[in-house]
């Protein structure tokens, strides 16, 4: 049974997702933080990969995307970081990341690799639903993969129940339809 399938089946109360952004501050810092957090209560982990263009995301996220990148992590270090994670981790990890990356590893070779380094999910923002429905679910779920859809407020009744039939582990409620960490007071 895939682990986020798992934690939702088991606990009973509020679960504790945490994100970060791999490479950083440091490069070498993604294994230690995600050691760090499962040891201190969080339930799963969202494990950004960095990109350049982040445009879902606001400042904190966009300026350590851009850090981790001039740190030199990639999707490929990532994985290499990631190859050994499971002898000591035993929450569930997602790997959320924009397109453009994921395609320049290679879907397939991207979803193989998370499969084997222990990932249990994906996200993936600008991920259209219909092109993941058509092109992109069988790979996931080829390597036992769950893709985790985003909505928000302002999605409709029919669309969600639509996602719901299609995605894995969870849906992502998005708080607003704008970016991340912005928030107007």
């Amino acid at each position: 049974m895939n682990r986020i399938d798992q934690l939702f089946n088991e606990k009973n109360s509020g679960i504790l997702s945490v994100y970060f952004t791999a490479g950083y501050p440091h490069l070498h810092d993604t294994t230690e933080i995600i050691r760090a957090l499962q040891q201190h209560g969080a339930d799963m982990l969202e494990i950004g990969i960095p990109f350049s263009d982040p445009m879902a995301d606001g400042p904190v996220i966009q300026q350590s995307s851009a850090e981790a990148l001039k740190n030199g992590m990639s999707v490929k270090h990532l994985f290499g970081q990631l190859s050994g994670i499971r002898k000591k981790v035993h929450i569930p990890l997602i790997l959320m990341g924009y397109l453009n990356p994921i395609m320049q590893y290679g879907f397939d070779n991207f979803c193989r690799d998370a499969a084997q380094c222990g990932i249990d999910g994906l996200i993936i923002p600008d991920l259209p639903f219909a092109e993941y429905r058509e092109s992109y679910k069988p790979v996931a779920e080829k390597y036992g993969l769950h893709t985790i859809m985003l909505i928000t407020p302002e999605t409709s009744e029919e669309r969600i129940r639509l996602i719901d039939e299609h995605t894995g582990g969870f849906i992502y409620m998005v708080s607003s339809a704008s970016v991340t960490g912005v928030k107007d007071t």
